[in-house]
């Protein structure tokens, strides 16, 4: 069970998440204050896209470092099921939020995410996605309550929804893909 304390440290957050459950989760997320340079190892960059990078892995949840390149994005998507809290621990990013409305998407939110600010998502707020606003790069946090191995993304080219097996650029401060 956590008890509140701010979570300074990569390495009280790793120590944390184990004992968490149910609204732990959301609690804790509030209280992350993580040095960028805490999550140095873990930061893998591509100049085709962003990068999932994994920290941790268990049943219960799975948390990530995405590293973003200048102008670089998400496609909109789901979060098959999972909860999602994203900590922008270094740079600028960009949360839109969608809706599905008679086989249409309406953009319902369009907010500018700063530096140690915190963004909550899942499926009953419908469908969301990121984009790096920073001149250079940005980090963020990413902490799934259960881990998510598949997503529905929108491809504008067929306007409509599709699976898309996710995958991680590296996972044991290591890249596992290219």
């Amino acid at each position: 069970m956590y008890s509140g304390e701010n979570i300074e440290s990569l390495n009280k957050l790793l120590e944390v998440l184990p004992q968490c459950e149910g609204e732990d989760y959301y609690k804790l997320a509030k209280h992350l204050s993580i040095p960028v340079e805490d999550l140095k190892p873990y930061a893998f960059w591509s100049d085709e896209t962003y990068t999932r990078n994994c920290v941790v892995r268990t049943d219960k949840y799975e948390l990530l470092l995405l590293c973003w390149q200048e102008g670089q994005e998400t496609p909109i998507h789901c979060h098959n099921g999972e909860e999602c809290w994203v900590y922008l621990a270094k740079g600028q990013l960009r949360e839109k939020r969608y809706v599905e409305k008679q086989g249409d998407l309406k953009l319902t939110a369009d907010v500018k995410m700063t530096q140690d600010r915190l963004s909550y998502m899942n499926d009953e707020l419908g469908y969301h996605s990121l984009h790096n606003l920073n001149k250079g790069t940005s980090l963020s946090l990413h902490l799934y309550v259960g881990p998510i191995d598949e997503c529905s993304v929108y491809k504008e080219e067929k306007d409509k929804f599709v699976f898309k097996d996710l995958d991680y650029y590296s996972k044991n401060k290591k890249i596992v893909s290219n």
